[in-house]
């Protein structure tokens, strides 16, 4: 007998060459349980993959460790809190598929929801090495190389609980990040190296890294207790040729995400992750994914 996975199965599987985010806003509360049950019907959790935000969370009859993002002082400058109660990520190699599949989930969410955002993302320098997708971000360095491996991927991402609401449901940590492409088309390729800590032509970690460096900022098992997350971000661009990270992690609880940004926006020791320079936060959203159980997304009842 096989077994079906619990979870939204895009969580894990390897990206997508195109995709799309959609970022709503709750407008019309009394249209919201009637508009997630007719959304529940489309999302496949593969080719589709759901988050919760704020609001729905707040209104939901569900016993979770789900929590808003309260940014610090010093974060809301960096990394101000942008309001957001639903994102749907839409993956599909095919980009007119992906076009005609927001215009549905946008129509269908629209009693109940404004849609603030809609982002496309690709994939950039990707290929595949010994078996595994090497993806790049738009600064030209490899992304995720510090993701876990194999099984670990599945426990570091996914909820295992005796609730039967929460099991197999993940904790998604949503940030976009546009570069500033005429800072990095001018600075030397040491410059882009040292913010990073790695080789842009081979990924190799340097040994001694400035205390800015990103991997020294965000290195997993330097914290207590180890910070480890599963990182699908993707590139995204727009028509105006503008760009950057859409920065996404998915883990068991926030304390992954909230560690290590504490010490990227220098709430630890003062010191900035390098990130800053070329590279700035639009949004950050936390969020909730539901399970899947027998091919059906499991919701929640709204209040």
């Amino acid at each position: 007998m096989i077994k079906i996975p619990k979870y939204q199965q895009g969580i894990l599987e390897n990206l997508p060459s195109s995709a799309i985010y959609l970022f709503f806003v709750l407008e019309n509360k009394s249209k919201l349980n009637e508009v997630m049950q007719a959304l529940r019907q489309l999302i496949d959790g593969q080719s589709t993959v759901i988050g919760l935000g704020e609001a729905l969370m707040h209104k939901a009859e569900l016993k979770s460790d789900f929590k808003a993002y309260t940014p610090t002082i010093k974060q809301q400058k960096l990394a101000p809190k942008i309001h957001c109660d639903l994102v749907l990520w839409l993956r599909d190699n095919d980009q007119g598929m992906l076009m005609h599949k927001a215009r549905q989930m946008i129509a269908i969410a629209s009693d109940a929801f404004k849609c603030t955002d809609i982002s496309r993302a690709c994939t950039y320098l990707t290929y595949v090495e010994d078996g595994k997708m090497v993806d790049h971000d738009l600064s030209g360095f490899e992304d995720g190389t510090e993701n876990p491996k194999d099984d670990e991927q599945f426990n570091t991402a996914i909820i295992i609980s005796d609730d039967k609401h929460l099991d197999g449901s993940s904790f998604w940590t949503i940030q976009k990040w546009q570069h500033d492409f005429e800072w990095l088309d001018k600075a030397s390729q040491q410059a882009k190296e040292e913010i990073i800590g790695r080789s842009l032509d081979d990924n190799r970690e340097f040994e001694d890294n400035k205390p800015f460096a990103h991997v020294k900022r965000t290195a997993q098992e330097s914290f207590e207790p180890e910070a480890f997350m599963w990182r699908r971000s993707m590139p995204w661009i727009n028509d105006k040729l503008e760009g950057g990270l859409m920065f996404s992690c998915f883990a068991t609880s926030f304390y992954p995400f909230e560690a290590q940004f504490l010490r990227m926006t220098g709430e630890e020791d003062g010191v900035v992750d390098g990130l800053f320079k070329f590279s700035k936060i639009l949004s950050t959203q936390f969020l909730w994914c539901p399970p899947f159980v027998k091919g059906k997304l499991v919701l929640p009842k709204f209040e």
